[in-house]
């Protein structure tokens, strides 16, 4: 398997390997998928976030004209797509939910408990939030942070929240899909997910064309998708396994 820099554009070239391109809330199980994947010697894999114009996202890469054998991205993004013809011809399987999930400081014990009122507290009293530059971000731009009448966050592009709230000083919350943000729980102290009243559920889907020349390929690494050890796998990465 060869792994593309996760701030990369390079774009994938026409040969016989199978270039995959994913968001980044399926990016850390699919990583360990694809190392127990016998045929991944003969894949390639490219990131990109679901939504906004980052110079690696997938509607970026999109416009572009990259093209790729399957795409791992969020299925709200997809049906986007699909409307304004950006992603034509593909088939769409929802693979996995997903759900956003927020962190502090290693050092800053929070009491939440999934209590709401100490959810609204936390990020009113908070001096700088790190929001995703994707599905996640948006939703709290949107729909969240302006009922809460917060303004304090800054949309983070090319790099993972709980890199930026482990290292960057300046930042003391951050929000970003759960499974992003579980590779740093030894870094950051990984709260939880969002209170029942605000949740939204965010699937995530792969997209591939049917009548590509490497559909048998396609076929098998689908297949294994489907297997009980890669369920196991998205489970222990904080997902929700759909297909």
């Amino acid at each position: 398997m060869k792994k593309i820099d996760i701030t990369s554009n390079i774009k994938p070239k026409k040969n016989n390997d199978l270039n995959i391109l994913t968001s980044g809330a399926f990016a850390s199980p699919l990583f360990e998928i694809l190392k127990s994947y016998k045929n991944n010697k003969s894949i390639k894999l490219y990131f990109g976030s679901s939504f906004g114009d980052a110079k690696n996202s997938v509607p970026t890469r999109l416009k572009q004209k990259q093209v790729f054998d399957i795409i791992c991205l969020s299925s709200d993004a997809y049906n986007e797509f699909n409307k304004k013809r950006l992603i034509k011809n593909y088939t769409k399987v929802d693979i996995v939910d997903s759900e956003i999930a927020f962190a502090v400081k290693k050092n800053n014990k929070v009491e939440y408990n999934y209590n709401p009122f100490l959810f609204v507290q936390l990020v009113k009293q908070s001096k700088k939030i790190a929001i995703a530059a994707s599905a996640s971000g948006i939703y709290l731009k949107q729909k969240i942070f302006p009922k809460l009448k917060v303004k304090n966050y800054h949309v983070v592009k090319g790099k993972r929240i709980g890199s930026i709230i482990a290292e960057d000083k300046t930042f003391d919350l951050g929000f970003q899909q759960y499974s992003e943000l579980l590779p740093y729980e030894d870094k950051v102290n990984l709260v939880g997910t969002l209170p029942t009243q605000m949740k939204k559920r965010f699937v995530f889907s792969l997209a591939y064309q049917k009548q590509n020349e490497k559909i048998e390929k396609i076929d098998k690494f689908l297949n294994f998708l489907k297997t009980k050890k890669v369920s196991s796998i998205i489970k222990k990465k904080g997902l929700t396994p759909l297909i």
